[in-house]
This record gives C-alpha cells, structure tokens and sequence, in this order.
C-alpha cells in the first residue's frame, strides 16, 4: 500500500517544479508528470503539483491507453481527450482545473517512462495546440530525467514513491524487446525490416544522432550506423519510404490480428511476422 504523506509529496512537487518550470509557464502549461515504470513492474512518479500526483494515484489514472503501434518505435503519443474515459476527464476537470493532458512514452530495456503535459484552462484547438509545441514537449522528455537524476534515485528507493502496478495490468510492449522480428514491407524477400531497425528510423527521421540513438538503444553509434546503411542498400528505399512502408505493413497485421478482414492486395504480398 503506498503512503501520500502530505508534506513529503508537496516538497517532491517543489523540487520537480524548479526544474520544469522555465519550460512550462512560457507555453501556457500548468501541469507536469513523469512516470517511470520498471521492468520488475515497480513504478515511481514525480509531478510538479502534489495533487496531481495524489489524484493519479487515487482514481487509477496510472496507465492511460497509447494507440499508435509501439512495437516498431521509440516512442508514442497518448493524448487524453480522446483515450480518458468521460469519467476520468470530469474528475480531472472539476477537481484539478486539468486540462487536454498529453503523454509521451519513451521505451528501453528496462524501464519506460511516461512524461505527461497538461493546461490548467480549456483551449479551443488542443490538437493545433500540441502539434505546434510537440518537438518542444519531445526534447524536453529527453532532457528532464537528466536534470531530475537525484529526485529519480531518491524515489526509487523511498517506498512512499514507489508502486507496483496492478497484476491485471500488462505493459511488456512498453520495453524495448530483447531480440528483433522481421516486418516484411514489400514482395520481394529482402524487403523487410528488423524491429530495432525501425526504431531507428523512426528516431533518425526525428533529427536524432547516431550517438544519441545508440544511448537510447543500448548500442554503439556504429551499430546504428551499420543498422541504417544496411537497410538502404537491401530495400533501395530512402529512410522516409521505409517509414511509411513499415506504418502500413504493421497496422495491416494489426488488423488481421484483431480480425478484420484481408484484401486481396494483403493476400498477395503476404505481410508476415518472422523471428530471426
């Protein structure tokens, strides 16, 4: 059972808000939150305002749904008018003054960490709203585990921040897989792409380095390097049509798998999942 000790959370959401602040008030952004999930299932949660990391806790708002395909990316996006229940955004409303909340999640080996942005008023265009400040949101995700280290580190070895979820509740897909799989993206056999190669493309199109795409992955800039020049010289096809190629192939199997039916394209190429 976790304890929300009054005081011990508002100075955690003292600390949290010195180091995002400068970020938050110039964007009109009230309301911040980083969850990092552990491959042992155990959770920690820093947030800028202790009622905001209270009411996560008390009404179950610990893992809201993603519904972009995770499996081939790095990261994805949950915006919460669309995937809260009426429920859950009245409560957040009515009681917190929080508004078009957004999540980003962030993949690794061992841990996945959910960085949420929210307003405090309601604005008429929310999606225009994030699509202009997303780069801004995403650069920050990468930065705020670093100027949050010692909050980090204090939080998971304190009980009173950390939280095993619930075992209703799976997120294996979360983490990055330990091995890759083969997406098949055209007819041809060497038409395919690996899981981590993917992910790769995805962060490289981001404007990422090698450098910094092997420090998420857990691999040497060489190897992505290797990854990325690899996969040109075997499909002939440029970073962008890869991406493109991949987003298809996967939420074609993703259908399939969810039964809807195949058209006779689908049947033709044969889109297919193989282990290496």
């Amino acid at each position: 059972m976790i304890s929300t000790d009054s005081f011990e959370t508002l100075k955690l959401a003292q600390e949290v808000d010195k180091i995002c602040s400068y970020f938050l008030h110039p964007r009109k952004l009230s309301f911040f939150q980083f969850k990092r999930t552990y491959k042992n299932n155990t959770s920690i949660i820093l947030a800028n305002k202790s009622d905001f990391f209270r009411e996560f806790l008390i009404n179950g708002f610990i893992e809201p749904e993603i519904l972009l395909p995770v499996n081939t990316r790095q990261s994805s996006f949950c915006f919460w008018d669309e995937t809260l229940s009426n429920t859950q955004l009245s409560i957040l409303k009515e009681t917190l003054g929080i508004y078009h909340g957004l999540t980003i999640l962030s993949r690794r080996k061992s841990f996945y960490d959910c960085i949420t942005f929210a307003r405090s008023e309601s604005h008429p265009s929310p999606v225009a709203y994030y699509l202009h400040l997303i780069k801004d949101l995403q650069n920050f995700s990468e930065i705020f585990p670093t100027k949050a280290q010692h909050l980090i580190k204090e939080s998971a070895k304190s009980t009173l921040k950390t939280r095993t979820i619930s075992k209703g509740i799976t997120r294996k897909n979360f983490l990055l897989p330990k091995r890759s799989t083969r997406l098949y993206i055209g007819d041809d056999v060497n038409n395919y792409i690996t899981t981590y190669e993917a992910i790769c493309v995805q962060l490289a199109l981001e404007g990422k380095s090698y450098k910094e795409i092997g420090a998420m992955l857990s691999m040497a800039a060489t190897t992505v390097k290797t990854h990325l020049i690899r996969l040109k010289a075997r499909t002939g096809l440029s970073l962008q049509e890869i991406s493109l190629r991949s987003f298809r192939a996967y939420n074609t199997i993703t259908n399939i798998k969810n039964g809807h039916p195949q058209n006779d394209k689908t049947k033709e190429n044969n889109i297919k999942l193989k282990n290496i």
